[in-house]
């Protein structure tokens, strides 16, 4: 279930202007009062693979950052995986949640997989299953796709287990 209602925006925040004569600007939106958010990012080619992330408050403040290599081919298996790292990053700091942990997704057909099991590859079943595991310790997440100006919420995790 996507929710629309979800949807804010925070213009005088993470502002970058181009020089080009077309201004383009890329907005931080922030999670709502209480809530934490993941933004993580990946890439891959060939033979590597690398993730990183940042966990901010409704303030945009950084709580926690990450990056390193991870095991993927693809930049879909590489975004599973930073994924996982956020969610054991997010446990290691022993964090209580009063609401939500919302992890903002760049790719649509991450977004799927964790929005609908039924659309995820046989392949990651058991990547899945650790994902669901460390998703249940931390409570209540929320999964979002960010893409240009559009945003697609999943709420909450827990309807889909």
């Amino acid at each position: 279930m996507l929710q629309e209602n979800f949807r804010w925006i925070c213009p005088n925040r993470c502002r970058i202007d181009s020089i080009k004569s077309k201004p383009a600007a890329l907005i931080w939106r922030p999670p709502p009062h209480g809530c934490l958010k993941f933004n993580i990012c990946e890439i891959a080619n060939e033979d590597r693979a690398s993730c990183g992330g940042v966990l901010r408050d409704k303030e945009g403040v950084a709580r926690a950052l990450f990056s390193g290599s991870v095991v993927a081919n693809d930049t879909n298996l590489a975004e599973i995986s930073t994924v996982m790292v956020a969610l054991d990053v997010f446990l290691d700091m022993k964090w209580k949640l009063n609401d939500y942990l919302f992890i903002e997704l760049g790719s649509l057909v991450v977004f799927y997989w964790c929005a609908d099991k039924k659309m995820r590859l046989w392949s990651l079943q058991a990547t899945f299953a650790d994902i669901e595991r460390d998703i249940e310790k931390v409570g209540n997440v929320v999964f979002s796709w960010q893409k240009r100006m559009e945003t697609k919420w999943h709420l909450p995790w827990r309807l889909q287990v």
